[in-house]
């Protein structure tokens, strides 16, 4: 177990969002403390670079650590004080001042400097005396490797802009923030209830030692297009809030992280809506398993792929866009969820291996044949798809209280007894989950967003084997717990191909343009 203390003495945390110039990054990424510890491997009198950023190579290697700090609020907003949170930080933003570009290729025109100008933002947090912790609980240092890193920590000068300074330590004890803390939830970027974070990766240092390459530089042309490389390194997913003891959470333990593919549409032949989820679904898993071996051989799929019955596997899951009042119930992508590491001892391997056949069938150019109607190819998300609320899975993932489902729920038998069949009916299928018994069930004419699927398409063409999911009483539903329940939730006999796929009430995006 790793922990990294940072403290403020001035009280503000200064550095600006990787999406905006105009909003403070918060929480504090650990791609800062990183590049933070590589400038002081390479500053301090009498160091060895070498070593340190071996060590530091550690670091981003290492799963994503937990980031021990509160929330923050916008100057005005009220502060919760409720027990066991606390005081929230508070975001501050300074006065924009307008400054004249700076070019490598050619000079300012004087003319020009009304026109040729960018703003610039001051904006930070305030958090006081408060303490930031980065956590990694499965790293583990060896006592020469732990001091070397507290040498490097004591000469960290600032985080973030160097108008924040810092102290920063190093221990091997965990901590238990008791306001909870920031945690990774993987399967790309967030939204709604979770802020995405830019995290290290084993490109990082080779990226920074880029970056301080291009700007020692004599040359005008740093590079063949002139441009200074980028300083976003690393990759950005998804972190959220857990709440401290004043607010208990139900983590239901049955999925876990999710790998998200977008629906190739310049090469598939058509764009499915929300009712053939099911399909897609179905035609997803026959080409991702045929991107392994056959079975009993060396590169067979693995077991989290090939389960059936109440052998956890992963769930495959089209996602249709259903957010805001544009949602035309599109399937911009597909999550393959994989289940919780609590359900599978060596998760860690098999997930390797999922993401080898996924990386496969994108290269092998293998398409999911859906039948009697097309094919679809599935690719990598780019940077500007993958902002996309459709494909950002941590908004399937978030908590809430109140569920509403996109895709019909199909029961593994005809309930009886009206309601209170209903509640029976609906406890079964939350507790063959994991989940807790809903304090209130509502049963609704229709899909519970816009663009959602009235029933899931089957059709004459559909192989045999496919059809014992889809075979039960189809309803859609509106959830509520009695405590916030952590996502996704996914219920009913064909939950592992889209079916009964759940979204959290009260948490719509502010900008439907950036919904799809």
């Amino acid at each position: 177990m790793l922990r990294i203390t940072v403290r403020f003495p001035l009280g503000v945390y200064h550095g600006q969002a990787a999406q905006s110039a105009e909003q403070p990054e918060w929480p504090p990424s650990p791609l800062r403390l990183v590049g933070a510890l590589l400038a002081a491997a390479h500053e301090r009198p009498g160091a060895e670079p070498d070593l340190d950023r071996a060590l530091i190579a550690r670091l981003c290697e290492a799963p994503s650590p937990t980031i021990g700090a509160p929330e923050s609020v916008a100057v005005g907003e009220p502060i919760d004080d409720a027990p066991g949170r606390g005081a929230e930080a508070v975001r501050l933003r300074g006065a924009t001042r307008w400054a004249p570009r700076n070019y490598v290729d050619r000079a300012l025109s004087p003319r020009n400097l009304g026109r040729e100008r960018a703003a610039v933002s001051k904006v930070g947090v305030a958090l006081g005396d408060r303490p930031v912790h980065f956590q990694w609980p499965e790293l583990t240092l060896g006592l020469p490797e732990l001091d070397r890193l507290r040498g490097l920590a004591a000469d960290v000068v600032f985080l973030g802009t160097s108008r924040s300074p810092v102290l920063v330590e190093v221990s091997d004890v965990p901590l238990v923030e008791p306001h909870g803390a920031w945690e990774p939830v993987g399967g790309g970027q967030a939204f709604g209830s979770g802020v995405d974070v830019r995290v290290p990766d084993r490109l990082t240092i080779a990226a920074f030692d880029l970056r301080q390459d291009a700007r020692r530089a004599t040359s005008d042309k740093l590079q063949s297009g002139g441009m200074v490389p980028q300083i976003a390194i690393g990759r950005r997913i998804g972190y959220r809030h857990t709440r401290g003891a004043g607010e208990q959470v139900v983590d239901p333990g049955w999925w876990g992280e999710a790998i998200v593919l977008a629906v190739d549409r310049d090469r598939s032949e058509l764009r499915p809506k929300a009712p053939a989820a099911y399909l897609l679904a179905r035609a997803v898993r026959v080409a991702l398993l045929g991107a392994y071996g056959e079975p009993g051989s060396a590169g067979e799929a693995p077991p989290i792929l090939t389960g059936r019955g109440s052998e956890p596997h992963c769930a495959i899951v089209p996602l249709p866009f259903v957010w805001g009042e544009h949602a035309d119930g599109a399937i911009l992508g597909v999550a393959i969820v994989i289940p919780h590491a609590r359900r599978v001892p060596d998760l860690a391997a098999q997930r390797v291996r999922v993401e080898a056949g996924l990386r496969r069938l994108i290269e092998e150019g293998r398409f999911a044949q859906i039948p009697g109607a097309g094919r679809i190819w599935l690719q990598q998300p780019d940077p500007l798809t993958a902002r996309r609320v459709t494909l950002r899975f941590p908004r399937y993932a978030a908590e809430s209280r109140s569920w509403v489902s996109v895709t019909p729920v199909v029961h593994s038998r005809w309930r009886k007894g009206g309601a209170a069949g209903l509640l029976r009916q609906l406890e079964a299928d939350c507790a063959h989950v994991g989940l807790p018994a809903p304090s209130e069930v509502e049963l609704l004419r229709g899909p519970g967003r816009p663009g959602g699927a009235f029933r899931l398409k089957g059709g004459d063409r559909m192989p045999e084997a496919w059809r014992a999911s889809l075979t039960g009483q189809t309803e859609h539903l509106r959830l509520v717990f009695a405590e916030p329940v952590r996502g996704p939730i996914l219920l009913g006999r064909a939950r592992h191909f889209g079916g009964g796929l759940f979204v959290p009430v009260g948490d719509e995006p502010a900008s439907t343009r950036a919904a799809a």
